[in-house]
């Protein structure tokens, strides 16, 4: 069931194919580089792609990192946020470089088809995690639905799943913006999350959040609360990235490889 309607639908699609020509226009009147390594003439040289996709190559279970993620919740991460990733990510999100989306979106389909794994049989919708409304007037495009609208334009989501704008702001402010957000501590964090999100999905449907990174997982656990308070199923969530490496195992343990959900530094 569609939460939107055809016309408001048919706007973004133009509104999408507008940004594309003006973003192509753009590539020819300025100058292009390597958003990671300033290479000219070149998005993502071939160097730093070759790296973003090692990078997001071995997905893994993140929840243990999240600790303020109530209840748990299984949580795929494309890779960890850092180095060519977060390089990248924070180009796309607060530089405009939209040109990153495919490889970014790479990235987030290896995660979902990892998670998927796990995902009951049938349909299950996609809900990305939106913007704060103080970043969607600042950038004019939402990053994670954009990512998953590039996912499903390229036919490379898992079978049965499909994105959907399920989950608003249930009113501007109610989140502090970027930077403060993150210089919250555990408790205000917890707080701030709490209420901010209001879900319109059809009852009853299996969901898994996106969002771009997971810190504490307040963010998770908001969006899980009001997906559940509009009838639905949170079952997963998925992320391109996420701050902290899973918790490791205890010394005591027998020594071996790291187990699933687990990497060395």
């Amino acid at each position: 069931m569609s939460t939107r309607s055809d016309p408001a639908r048919a706007l973004d699609r133009a509104a999408g194919r507008l940004l594309h020509h003006l973003g192509e226009a753009a590539e020819v009147l300025l100058p292009v580089e390597c958003a990671v390594c300033g290479e000219p003439a070149t998005g993502l040289c071939r160097v730093c792609r070759l790296l973003l996709r090692r990078a997001c190559a071995r997905p893994f279970e993140a929840s243990s990192a999240a600790t303020l993620l109530e209840p748990p919740l299984p949580v795929t991460a494309a890779g960890r946020y850092a180095h060519e990733l977060a390089v990248c990510l924070l180009a796309f999100k607060n530089a405009g470089r939209t040109d990153l989306a495919p490889a970014l979106a790479a990235g987030l389909a290896t995660a979902l088809h990892a998670a998927a794994r796990e995902w009951p049989p049938g349909p299950v919708l996609l809900v990305p995690v939106p913007g704060a409304p103080a970043a969607l007037r600042r950038r004019w495009f939402d990053p994670v639905r954009l990512l998953l609208e590039d996912c499903a334009r390229r036919g490379v989501l898992p079978p049965g799943a499909r994105p959907v704008r399920g989950l608003r702001h249930r009113r501007a402010g109610i989140l502090p913006a970027g930077p403060a957000q993150k210089r919250l501590g555990r408790s205000a964090r917890r707080g701030g999350a709490r209420g901010a999100l209001r879900a319109t999905v059809p009852t009853g449907a299996p969901c898994v959040v996106v969002d771009d990174v997971l810190t504490t997982g307040a963010t998770l656990t908001e969006a899980c609360r009001a997906l559940r308070a509009a009838g639905a199923r949170p079952v997963a969530a998925v992320v391109l990235a996420a701050v902290r490496p899973p918790v490791p195992r205890p010394e005591a343990d027998p020594p071996g490889g790291p187990g699933p959900g687990e990497y060395r530094l």
